[in-house]
């Protein structure tokens, strides 16, 4: 059965082991209603660094420098648009250098686009790596950095929402950054030791040139206290 039907079949209603709110117990005020929200996501690759059992926590930072951006992902029941409790969200991203945690980092030519060898050993670190269920609210609340790039990459950050016990029921995708955004944080030290990113959306191995699919998965990102903030929206589909 794929998960549209199951949706379809439990009218609606998002049920893990008991930890997840029907749409009938949300109030008015708590509900979403239909519209841009409740979209389906589209669906991208987890990427070659992604781990099955990341580190329940919401500051995923562990002291790296970058410029804070602090992530809400509200997960949605796509029928209903109610916002659901209990669903489990991970994200994963790369430090300002490009480096992601848990692997043996890849080097790709920047002409080719091609892997050109492998890159710094990582294998042993967590940084840039956390779990949190969602609250009453839908929402998975994180603190992380803007990440830095990497080739041949737009800058993005990995999130999967999955049912608890149902992994097959796992939305992934990756969310983008607006590019006057990304440009402005990369002439500010960490970042400016690099400079920007040489990889455009025509050449980014996920997006294509796919100038829709960049739009809808670009984050809204306002500035914070302490240094950004966004909330991105994300319908079990």
């Amino acid at each position: 059965m794929d998960r549209r039907k199951f949706v379809a079949r439990t009218g609606g209603l998002i049920i893990a082991s008991g930890a997840i709110n029907s749409a009938a117990a949300k109030s008015e005020k708590e509900m979403v209603m239909p519209g841009k929200a409740c979209r389906p996501v589209t669906m991208q690759t987890p990427g070659p660094f992604v781990t099955q059992e990341n580190i329940v926590r919401s500051d995923i930072r562990e002291d790296l420098p970058g410029a804070v951006l602090n992530l809400n992902i509200r997960v949605l029941d796509p029928v209903s648009c109610a916002p659901t409790e209990g669903m489990i969200v991970d994200i994963w991203q790369c430090d300002a250098a490009g480096r992601y945690a848990g692997f043996v980092n890849i080097n790709f030519d920047l002409n080719t686009l091609k892997v050109s060898g492998p890159g710094p050993d990582y294998t042993d670190k967590t940084f840039l790596r956390g779990r949190q269920l969602t609250d009453q609210n839908g929402l998975a609340r994180f603190t992380t950095i803007i990440p830095g790039w990497y080739i041949p990459r737009l800058p993005h950050i990995h999130v999967r929402a999955t049912i608890p016990g149902m992994d097959w029921t796992a939305t992934t995708t990756q969310l983008y950054f607006p590019p006057d955004l990304e440009k402005a944080i990369y002439d500010s030290p960490p970042y400016s030791e690099r400079g920007p990113n040489p990889i455009g959306y025509k050449r980014d191995l996920a997006i294509r040139g796919d100038k829709k699919t960049l739009k809808a998965l670009t984050l809204d990102v306002e500035k914070d206290s302490d240094g950004f903030k966004s909330t991105f929206d994300m319908p079990i589909t």
